[in-house]
């Protein structure tokens, strides 16, 4: 099985194991769907690049926009290299005279040693034009790479690996698999998540090596890094603390690093972190809350994006409505002493016939100066099985946004729901991106009109991706 086939077998396997639990559940639904205020923008959607998988395909990150409104992102297959199917590419829309955006590859990966493979996070650009970003393959220890790529003259890009992953490097500490975006300090320091390594801890289905870490890489002024693990998360029994973090990492206003994991805690479904700066440049990490079931949600899976107030927001696979644990999106109030607060402001929900809402949500959000979140979800929609079989009609997926009002409720408004067909069917980003006309930029797994990827089983729509925008 492919690693694009996994990725969605994992997604899958949920949808149908929520298709089950909803059997026979309509009359308590219904109470449920008063209670959970939603409404529906007749917002447009444009598909703006459509994937052919002989030079890219399978778009599974969110992108990022340079300050002259280029979009740049990756897919996971495609391009050339060892990898079946491709080990992925870096690519960029630019816009042209003619108002639209010219699709152009910045980087092909071969997956050798020397490069990485299958990038999973959304990339990262800085005021020079440089792209920076992870895979999740490839490397000297074929853990995954942190590149970036600077602009040279003629349009192309110089490609360098600032880190190449070991987990079985002489110092035994090092990450491996990172599966998310980086951030970056005022310094030009870089920080990110890995999903396993860190050494110590327990091997087998969560844990090689270790449950995973948080890494800085740190400029040393000649174009060079140099990486270290600023915590590792043992796994070891008895420890309450995260295991197997996939997001990305968040600074607040005072410098702290926050960050989720999508399992561990106190029992095992996942936690929210904190990691504060020492004098001496080590961070000390607290596990400020630890996820547990339904009423708070559970398994988040992706980043956490932060307010002006200093609240932090962000989604879990699973958890919410009683009945069938459709995910939530959540909030966390920092209450001062290492205490915060959760909260539970949108809940994810079906009825027994269809789908409407967003289910199992393994994305992202984005949030504007407003305070307003967007995201997407790659399953729901409902009105179709093009990306489902059975009762309920899952759907390919929506675009979304949760709007605040004085009391701190959030109203959700389904800006898009997905086809399944050359607009495109299930999102995964990471996170969207928005331009100054509130205009909403993400890709699509799946869908589009090229036929060079077929169904991959039932439930899939085929399709190799695509890249789109919505205007509200």
């Amino acid at each position: 099985m492919s690693f694009k086939d996994s990725v969605l077998k994992k997604r899958r396997s949920l949808a149908s194991a929520l298709s089950w639990v909803l059997r026979g559940t309509v009359a308590a639904l219904a109470v449920t769907l008063i209670l959970m205020p939603n409404s529906w923008a007749a917002s447009s959607e444009r598909v703006l690049h459509t994937f052919n998988i002989a030079t890219a395909g399978f778009p599974v990150s969110g992108l990022v926009m340079d300050a002259n409104g280029n979009l740049y992102g990756t897919t996971l297959r495609g391009g050339v290299g060892t990898c079946s199917e491709g080990c992925g590419v870096v690519f960029k829309l630019t816009k042209n005279n003619q108002g639209g955006l010219t699709y152009s590859i910045l980087h092909s990966f071969v997956g050798f040693a020397s490069d990485g493979g299958a990038p999973f996070g959304a990339p990262i650009v800085d005021s020079a034009g440089n792209v920076y970003g992870t895979t999740t393959l490839g490397g000297k220890g074929d853990c995954g790479v942190v590149y970036r790529f600077s602009p040279t003259a003629g349009g192309k890009y110089k490609e360098t690996i600032l880190h190449s992953f070991n987990k079985f490097s002489t110092r035994n500490d090092d990450g491996c698999n990172p599966e998310s975006y980086l951030v970056s300090d005022a310094a030009g320091n870089l920080y990110g998540t890995t999903n396993t390594g860190g050494g110590g801890g327990v091997n087998g289905t969560f844990c090689d090596n270790g449950c995973g870490s948080v890494f800085k890489l740190a400029p040393k002024g000649d174009g060079t890094y140099t990486e270290s693990v600023i915590h590792s998360f043992p796994g070891t029994k008895g420890n309450t603390d995260g295991r197997n973090p996939v997001g990305g990492l968040v600074f607040d206003g005072a410098g702290n690093l926050w960050g989720s994991t999508q399992g561990g805690g106190s029992v095992g479904d996942g936690t929210v972190f904190e990691l504060t700066p020492n004098s001496d440049g080590t961070y000390a990490e607290s596990t400020l809350y630890s996820f547990t079931g339904a009423s708070t949600g559970f398994f988040p899976n992706t980043d956490l994006v932060i307010d002006k107030a200093g609240n932090l927001y962000g989604t879990t696979v699973n958890g919410g409505l009683k009945l069938h644990d459709a995910g939530v999106v959540f909030k966390i109030t920092p209450r001062g002493g290492g205490v915060v607060e959760e909260s539970i402001i949108h809940a994810f929900f079906c009825n027994a016939i269809a789908c409407h809402d967003g289910v199992t949500p393994f994305n992202g959000l984005t949030i504007d100066a407003n305070g307003v979140l967007y995201g997407t979800v790659d399953l729901g929609g409902g009105g179709s099985n093009q990306c489902s079989t059975g009762t309920p009609a899952l759907g390919c997926g929506i675009v979304y946004k949760l709007t605040p009002n004085a009391q701190g409720e959030f109203m959700e408004t389904i800006l898009y729901r997905f086809k399944g067909f050359a607009d495109g069917a299930e999102p995964l980003d990471d996170r969207v991106v928005l331009d100054a006309n509130g205009n909403i930029f993400g890709t699509a797994a799946e869908g589009g009109n090229s036929t060079a990827c077929p169904p991959d089983g039932p439930g899939s729509p085929g399709g190799c991706g695509v890249v789109f925008e919505v205007t509200p």
